[in-house]
């Protein structure tokens, strides 16, 4: 081979000889770096046809203004035939903000809403006591929080993420609603 293509091939083999240690670096840290999962987006919008339904269902409806005629508004629907009472709270533009449902005056369920309509968190009662898992999440339907209600307080495990969907922390909680272990996650 003559002395000007060795050369050549010398200088070719030099720069990927460099340039394969620095691609195999640099795809072990973009893999390592998208290992931690994102918290899921769950767009759940307050559906306004159930207003509608309620409308039909229900033997007597009526308004009421909460605090200043123009904060807050609750709508009642109310069927006598199995004692269901839902209330709808709107706020000044007319959002709604929240729903609760109760029969012979104990909740049965209550859900909270953004007012782009977005679900902020729903919760399930039991005897009265708010009972059973949720989710609770941001206004673009990034989830927020993962845990679990019981009687009132907080119970087992709770996931908390920040608005990009990245774990922050995991707390644990006895039966009590006592705090046994938080781990924190991401503040470097």
């Amino acid at each position: 081979m003559p002395a000007q293509q060795q050369a050549l091939t010398l200088c070719v083999i030099k720069p990927t000889m460099t340039i394969r240690p620095f691609l195999a670096l640099s795809l072990i840290l973009a893999s390592s770096c998208n290992q931690s999962k994102l918290s899921d987006i769950e767009v759940i919008k307050f559906n306004p046809k159930i207003i509608d339904s309620l409308k039909q269902a229900s033997d007597t409806s009526y308004t009421e203004i909460i605090g200043r005629s123009d904060f807050y508004t609750a709508d009642y629907y109310i069927t006598k035939r199995d004692t269901i009472t839902t209330k709808i709270l709107k706020d000044s533009l007319g959002h709604v903000v929240a729903v609760n449902k109760s029969k012979s005056g104990q909740t049965l369920f209550a859900a909270e809403y953004y007012t782009n309509g977005q679900l902020i968190g729903q919760t399930k009662f039991i005897s009265g006591k708010v009972d059973g898992p949720v989710t609770y999440y941001y206004a673009n339907g990034r989830t927020r929080s993962i845990g679990q209600w019981h009687d009132f307080k907080q119970s087992g495990t709770w996931k908390d993420y920040d608005e990009q969907g990245r774990l922050e922390k995991i707390t644990h909680y006895n039966d009590d609603g006592k705090i046994i272990k938080t781990e924190l996650y991401g503040k470097e």
